[in-house]
């Protein structure tokens, strides 16, 4: 439950200005977004992400770990490979794309210090209306899900691999505004998430500096590596401003809901300094609180 806590991570913003058109090749000069993680005001986990010449190169965490990032002639991520505290390999994933710069294909190896065997290949079939994706993991036989687009090129339904439910997603003036799991039956699942958003435009994320043009679906794909569905949230046309996820547990007759309020300061130059997200959690009748920052640096 802790990953929807930096839910709001997937839209950290480099700049904000809603005058311009979001152009990969506008310079940003960013040189560091610094993450931190708070509970009752004690800080339980940062991140440094590090940029040079518009790229994200480094990404060294709390606990002494460590991530580099390599790019290819399209100037996408092509490699990262994360490292234990002592330097040595855990995983290495790898990226190739098409020509017009979507991913097709992600792989993920497990390093030689990793206990868990993680190796896997997702292959991602770009068609008319949908995409079709295949994952290949050790040992096991191929599996498929497919995403489905609406007339408005908005993601309207994803299927899983087991099949037993699909999530519906419901887009209004390009926002996601609900995401729903549904069974094949038709009947509504106990899980559902409702959206709100600001007048911002999502045009400037550090993800443009990773995936180019097609970053809201790359960063969108690249998500089925851990799963985390809150990535959804960087396919709408604006900066999201509040969520609240509602999960029912029939088994235990038990009801959670997670909010998550996010706020936003700029500079004089439309860059964003600081994001901010307060996320609580109430659980039969108890509210945890967590509360994170992103805070950006230039070069100028």
């Amino acid at each position: 439950m802790k990953k929807i806590i930096v839910l709001f991570a997937a839209l950290t913003i480099v700049s904000c200005s809603n005058e311009e058109i979001a152009d990969p090749g506008t310079k940003t000069n960013l040189s560091s977004i610094r993450f931190n993680d708070y509970h009752k005001n004690l800080l339980i986990n940062s991140q440094d992400m590090l940029f040079e010449n518009e790229k994200l190169t480094t990404v060294k965490n709390y606990d002494d770990t460590h991530s580099d990032y390599t790019y290819n002639n399209q100037n996408l991520v092509s490699k990262i490979i994360d490292y234990n505290s002592s330097g040595e390999i855990l995983v290495i994933t790898t990226f190739l794309y098409n020509n017009t710069g979507k991913i097709t294909e992600m792989k993920q190896l497990s390093g030689p210090a990793n206990e868990e065997i993680l190796n896997g290949k997702f292959v991602f079939t770009h068609l008319a209306g949908k995409i079709v994706l295949t994952k290949t993991t050790e040992n096991n036989p191929p599996e498929s899900l497919e995403i489905l687009f609406n007339s408005n090129n908005e993601i309207e339904k994803r299927t899983t691999f087991l099949g037993d439910y699909f999530f519906k997603y419901d887009f209004v003036n390009g926002n996601l505004e609900k995401s729903s799991q549904v069974g094949n039956n038709g009947s509504l699942s106990e899980r559902f998430t409702n959206y709100k958003y600001t007048n911002l435009k999502n045009n400037y994320s550090y993800k443009k500096l990773l995936y180019g043009k097609e970053w809201k679906l790359n960063s969108y794909l690249s998500s089925f590596l851990n799963f985390n569905s809150s990535i959804m949230i960087d396919l709408s046309e604006n900066l999201i401003s509040e969520y609240t996820e509602t999960q029912f547990f029939k088994e235990s007759n038990l009801t959670v809901i997670f909010t998550s309020k996010a706020g936003y300061t700029f500079d004089n130059k439309d860059r964003m300094t600081k994001m901010t997200e307060d996320f609580s959690m109430e659980n039969s009748g108890k509210i945890s609180n967590y509360n994170s920052e992103f805070i950006f640096t230039y070069k100028d």
